[in-house]
């Protein structure tokens, strides 16, 4: 049972993060002018421009993908004390960065299976505003928190 609740807070704690990481750090242009700016100005341009589709996921070492794997990296490092006191957390943590980094990148690569499976994320991008939709994985804390 202790693993078992270790998984599912774990894997909420994911969500939660992707959301909150996302809409507040990555779409605050008040608090985070400079680094996180790429994200907006570059990632959510090209994937305007192209209908979805961002050739920097094709490459680990381009722009949009790079910065990334560097974001998800750090933020398991960070967490990374946890592995050591819940260890079953922290893999899913683990986990589902990897998950989400996967859907994302084959959402910008593939943008019919991103339309089909992630219609969400799609609207993030391609509906008029581009300031909602925060989940990528899920929508679950769009819902939860409307």
């Amino acid at each position: 049972m202790y693993i078992a609740l270790q998984i599912f807070l774990g894997w909420l704690y994911g969500h939660a993060a992707e959301y909150f990481i996302h809409k507040h750090v990555l779409h605050n242009h008040k608090f985070f002018k400079g680094t996180f700016r790429r994200h907006f100005g570059t990632h959510h341009r090209i994937s305007r421009k192209n209908n979805m589709y961002d050739e920097s996921y094709l490459h680990l070492s381009k722009n949009s993908s790079f910065f990334e794997v560097l974001g998800l990296t750090l933020l398991l490092v960070s967490h990374l004390p946890l592995l050591f006191i819940i260890p079953y957390f922290w893999l899913t943590l683990l986990y589902s960065a990897l998950v989400y980094y996967y859907v994302h990148r084959k959402s910008h690569i593939d943008v019919d299976w991103g339309k089909k499976w992630l219609p969400w994320h799609y609207a993030h991008h391609m509906e008029k505003d581009q300031h909602k939709n925060w989940g990528v994985r899920l929508p679950l804390f769009d819902s939860l928190l409307k």
